[in-house]
């Protein structure tokens, strides 16, 4: 008795859901560059064109604020402002640690651009480290000013106070845009670590595909036809096996010993 084999039940949906099409190797079918998570303001701006126009923006805003600052901080030295200009208020070393401040924010705003354009982003970190450190400074800074107002409730002078809270709603606002612009530029940098990877992934099935590719194939698919069911194997070398030749039992009979033939 020949016991039926159990059939194997089919996934159609399992397999497809598993099954990377020959056609579908690209880096967008793997990964989707225009996700939400790369766009800013409301979502009209990819993460990596703000950033460049971040970049952008802050190397104009500290070029003309190093001219600015430079020409009346030469002007106050050659003695061609009075002593009561507001540059006289600072002395010579706060100012020279400005300007290299700037000049340094200006280096690492310029590496920012250029990984940006060159897709490295690498070259972002030190713009990322950077401005973190200026936004910590910031936060202290808005921690001086808030207790300088609650200093100045006490006093009776309207014009200190003003400038007070003058002085403490500019820095919270330039805190703001500068986290803002970090935030961007953080998520630039992700994006471009993101894409470096589904890159690699393309390229590697890429060459897969190309590895297993043969010129009589079809679609990437070989069309096969399907073996015979185990049963119908099993019973037609069975019937074989007990079943004998007709020709070899024929030729059996004409067929004697040969030392029979030579007696007669």
């Amino acid at each position: 008795m020949v016991l039926p084999m159990p059939k194997r039940s089919s996934r159609p949906g399992r397999e497809a859901q598993y099954r990377i099409g020959m056609s579908d190797l690209g880096m967008d079918s793997l990964w989707d560059p225009e996700a939400s998570k790369y766009q800013c303001l409301c979502r009209m701006v990819h993460v990596a064109r703000a950033s460049l126009y971040i970049g952008y923006a802050q190397m104009f805003i500290c070029f003309v604020f190093s001219l600015f600052f430079s020409y009346y901080y030469l002007m106050a030295i050659s003695g061609h402002i009075s002593a009561e200009h507001w540059i006289n208020q600072y002395t010579a070393r706060f100012i020279s640690n400005l300007l290299f401040a700037i000049a340094l924010q200006l280096a690492f705003i310029v590496v920012m651009i250029h990984g940006i354009r060159t897709e490295r982003r690498s070259l972002l970190l030190p713009y990322l480290v950077f401005s973190s450190i200026a936004i910590f400074i910031g936060i202290a800074q808005l921690i001086n000013d808030f207790f300088g107002i609650m200093r100045m409730s006490t006093m009776y002078d309207r014009e200190l106070k003003q400038a007070y809270n003058h002085q403490f709603i500019v820095h919270v606002v330039g805190t703001m845009i500068h986290l803002w612009c970090l935030s961007v530029v953080w998520r630039c940098y992700g994006y471009f670590g993101d894409k470096k990877v589904a890159r690699q992934i393309g390229e590697q099935l890429t060459a897969t595909h190309v590895a297993f590719q043969y010129p009589d194939l079809s679609n990437g698919y070989v069309a096969m036809c399907q073996p015979p069911p185990y049963a119908d194997t099993v019973l037609s070398a069975g019937a074989a096996a007990v079943i004998p030749d007709a020709s070899v039992e024929a030729g059996g009979e004409d067929k004697q010993p040969l030392s029979a033939s030579v007696q007669k």
